[in-house]
C-alpha cells in the first residue's frame, strides 16, 4: 500500500494569524481574529493534486465493500484528479474533478467544475457545477486549453444559495453547505436539499461526502454514506 505523500504546499498555509495578510506562493489570505478566510487562489493552488482512497477502502469492514445503494451503507474505491483549469466564462480559479472506480483508468464516476470566489464580504465561496454532457473533456483535465472555451451552457450550477463557505478551522480548512441553506430542483425534476462539506488536511489530504435528501424524507443520493472519502495524494 503506498504511503500518503504529503502536500507540497508549506504549513504555513493552514497557520491562524491573530490579523494581517499571510501570502503564500503569491496567494494571500484575508485573516481575522477567528475564522482566517483563505484566498480563491490559494484554495485552487492546495487542492490540485491526483487521489485515491485506496488505504481508506482496504481498511474498511467487508460488509462495506458493497455495490452502491441510496439507502445502504457502503464504501467504494476512487481515484481522483483535482486540476485547474483555464476556464474563463466560469472563473478566475476553476477545478476540474475527474473521479474514476477502482483505478486511474476505470469507469468516470463523477465529473465536476469548481470555481472559487470571494463574496462581497470577502468571504471565499465555491460554486459548484455537474456537466450536462462531460464526455467531450474526459481525459482533458492537463490538456492545455481543453476548457478556455467551456461555457455555463454546458453545466448545471447549484446557485449561489449553494455555494459552500470555506475558512480556516484549526489546521485544517473546510467548506460546507447544509440542506438548511441549500435545495435545488434536480434534473430528474425532484427538489431535495443538499449537504456539502470539503476537508483539506494539513498533510494533504482530503475529505469529501455531499448528499441530497428529497422533501419526504428519503435521500436521491449520498456520496458515500457511511464516512466520508478520504482521500490521500498519490505520485
Amino acid at each position: 500500500m503506498r504511503s500518503p505523500m504529503r502536500a507540497s504546499f508549506p504549513s504555513v498555509f493552514f497557520t491562524t494569524f491573530a490579523a494581517g495578510t499571510a501570502v503564500l506562493s503569491g496567494c494571500a489570505w484575508r485573516t481575522g481574529t477567528s475564522a482566517p478566510n483563505v484566498s480563491p487562489a490559494a484554495l485552487v493552488a492546495g487542492l490540485g493534486g491526483t487521489y485515491t482512497n485506496a488505504p481508506q477502502y482496504e481498511a474498511a469492514p467487508t460488509a462495506l465493500k458493497v455495490a452502491p445503494s441510496v439507502q445502504g451503507e457502503w464504501l467504494d474505491l476512487q481515484h481522483a484528479q483535482f486540476v485547474r483549469v483555464d476556464a474563463p466564462a466560469i472563473g478566475a480559479n476553476v477545478l476540474y474533478l475527474e473521479w474514476r472506480s477502482g483505478s486511474q483508468t476505470g469507469q468516470v464516476s463523477r465529473q465536476r467544475i469548481w470555481s472559487f470566489r470571494q463574496d462581497a464580504s470577502g468571504t471565499t465561496r465555491m460554486d459548484f457545477f455537474a456537466f450536462v454532457d462531460g464526455t467531450a473533456w474526459i481525459g482533458q483535465g492537463k490538456t492545455a486549453n481543453a476548457f478556455k472555451t467551456l461555457a455555463l451552457d454546458k453545466l448545471r450550477g447549484y446557485g449561489d444559495r449553494c455555494a459552500l463557505t470555506f475558512a480556516s478551522e484549526g489546521q485544517s480548512v473546510v467548506g460546507h453547505i447544509s440542506g438548511k441553506e441549500c435545495s435545488i430542483t434536480a434534473a430528474s425534476g425532484r427538489r431535495m436539499a443538499i449537504d456539502a462539506r470539503v476537508v483539506l488536511l494539513a498533510d494533504g489530504s482530503v475529505q469529501y461526502r455531499e448528499s441530497g435528501q428529497l422533501e419526504d424524507g428519503r435521500y436521491a443520493f449520498r456520496v458515500p454514506p457511511t464516512e466520508p472519502y478520504q482521500f490521500v495524494r498519490t505520485p
